[in-house]
């Protein structure tokens, strides 16, 4: 059989065109975009604008190269117009309620105006007076913003009740109230229904960076002089994602450099510590970064050119945690180490108002002569202590403060175990043994040349060749390492870095900042597989 030869017909370009418009017309439909409203119609709804009075002045704002001096928990007062706008860009005249404000970074005062509520300003056919707010620990580039939540302020004790505290269903969507109700902004709103959610935001403020000191809680009232310039060691940026001031800055011609440097001292199995060794406002200048583990590739000597994270408190240490960096891997050939020299610490310096602005930075107990001498304490040892009279003694070989043997001492006001670890506390020559088991630390006892003796917490962990036990009542030349702070127990420690922190012999000298703990990069650093 011969199969028909005819010619099959293509298709006309013009079905195709006619196929693929209904195509489209079909998809656009199936979106929502075939309504009454129409192509050349408006879409959207309320927008914001928040206008910065003195936004053209540098004074005012600050610019990139010129920013805003930094201030710490001191409001400083902007003025700002909100407006209301609809889809078509006017003004939104039936606009009559309250906006949000709020500062990211940095947090809103309460705001003095009769036409405000709290931080919440009112618009009246869509516009707010010129109003007055202050912004308080804002940081970097800086924004006011406003935000529509539906937020009804009234009377909460009025008569009757806000919507969002009445017990009823006002809007019909099952839920009632506030928290439950998620329309309702506040116990005092009178409105269930949310609002437009729409944010303004204001023409951005310029401030410095904060730097390490800065974060952990150092304040000046005058930046010039360091005599005014003291600290709490709480961070006034407490669970914020931070962006901290290196030193490596943008200049106007375009170059970056470094103004001051923000310094690697020390690594640790589970994050790192930084100095920034030109502040010398009072301290606080030191922090640690939690990271969970080693940072890859970074040494000591490396300086970092941008460091973030989220500022924390933990146990009374202010760290970094979540961090982010980038570094200036340290070239030998193209700088100095800069790791500052240890703060060399005497009997007297062993309390807290002196130890809080040094903690996480580099110090060192060291024997010189007969002004200062360190050992391991001399009482140091399994034994129980002894009670002798209902007070207990630590002798040599028996600072055991675990006097039931459960692993743990009993710090309850008044019980036999707490009374113990006093009497060791308080005895600058004692390191209470339990302590030492489980924890592997130990206390130095620091004597100056009139025989004032303090002791601080030590841990050489860092060096498994020092053997704590074996050195008590013995003299060492040097312990130098990060202080560390804990708010519970015994407070500070000077933890070694690596064994190079720890010098034994009464001869020798310890090796200076750039070379003790230094690792140079190798050729696996250079060429990673």
């Amino acid at each position: 059989m011969k199969r028909s030869s005819s010619p099959r017909r293509a298709p006309s370009l013009g079905g195709a065109r006619l196929l693929l418009g209904a195509s489209v017309l079909a998809v656009a439909c199936t979106q929502g975009a075939c309504d009454t409203q129409g192509f050349a119609s408006p879409r959207g709804g309320t927008r914001l604008a928040v206008e910065l009075v003195g936004a053209d002045d540098p004074d005012v704002v600050g610019t990139r190269l010129r920013p805003l001096a930094l201030s710490i928990d001191q409001p400083q007062p902007f003025r700002i117009v909100v407006r209301a706008f609809d889809a078509s860009g006017n003004v939104d005249a039936g606009f009559n309620g309250y906006v949000r404000i709020s500062s990211k970074p940095g947090a809103i005062e309460r705001i003095d105006s009769p036409d405000a509520e709290g931080r919440s300003l009112r618009l009246t056919d869509g516009v707010s007076p010129e109003t007055t707010v202050s912004v308080t620990n804002a940081y970097g580039t800086t924004y006011i913003l406003a935000d529509d939540l539906g937020y009804a302020p009234v009377d909460a004790l009025g008569d009757p009740p806000p919507a969002c505290s009445n017990g009823i269903d006002d809007d019909g969507d099952g839920l009632i109230d506030f928290p439950a109700d998620p329309g309702c902004a506040f116990a005092n709103d009178d409105s269930e229904t949310g609002g437009s959610y729409a944010q303004g935001a204001s023409p951005p403020i310029f401030y410095h960076l904060p730097r390490v000191a800065d974060v952990r809680g150092l304040k000046c009232t005058d930046p010039a002089d360091t005599s005014t310039c003291s600290g709490s060691g709480k961070t006034p940026y407490p669970k914020e994602q931070i962006l901290l001031d290196t030193g490596f800055h943008e200049k106007p011609d375009g170059s970056q450099e470094f103004d001051f440097d923000m310094v690697v001292t020390r690594i640790s199995s589970d994050g790192f510590y930084v100095t920034d060794i030109k502040d010398e406002r009072g301290g606080f200048n030191s922090v640690f970064s939690f990271n969970f583990n080693a940072p890859p590739r970074m040494r000591v000597c490396d300086r970092l050119r941008t460091f973030a994270g989220t500022a924390t408190e933990f146990f009374g240490l202010t760290q970094i945690s979540y961090p982010t960096w980038t570094l200036e891997e340290w070239d030998p050939q193209q700088r100095p180490c800069l790791v500052p020299e240890p703060r060399v610490l005497e009997p007297i310096d062993i309390t807290s108002a002196t130890l809080l602005p040094l903690s996480a930075s580099l110090v060192r107990a060291v024997s010189s002569g007969d002004a200062l001498s360190v050992m391991v304490t001399p009482k140091f040892g399994p034994g129980f202590v002894p009670e002798q009279g209902g007070v207990f003694v630590p002798q040599p070989d028996a600072t055991n403060c675990d006097l039931n043997r459960d692993g743990r001492i009993d710090f309850t006001t008044g019980v036999p175990e707490q009374r113990c670890s006093d009497a060791c506390t308080s005895d600058p020559e004692c390191t209470e043994y339990s302590n030492f088991v489980a924890r592997s630390t130990f206390r130095l006892t620091l004597t100056d040349a009139n025989g004032t003796a303090a002791a601080i917490q030590a841990d050489a962990t860092a060096s498994a060749e020092f053997k704590p036990l074996e050195m008590k009542g013995k003299p060492l030349k040097a312990f130098t390492g990060t202080l560390h702070f804990f708010s519970g127990g015994s407070q500070f420690t000077i933890e070694a870095r690596c064994k190079d922190d720890i010098v034994v012999d009464l001869n020798a000298t310890p090796l200076p900042s750039d070379k003790a703990c230094v690792f140079p990069r190798t050729v696996l650093d250079e060429n990673p597989q």
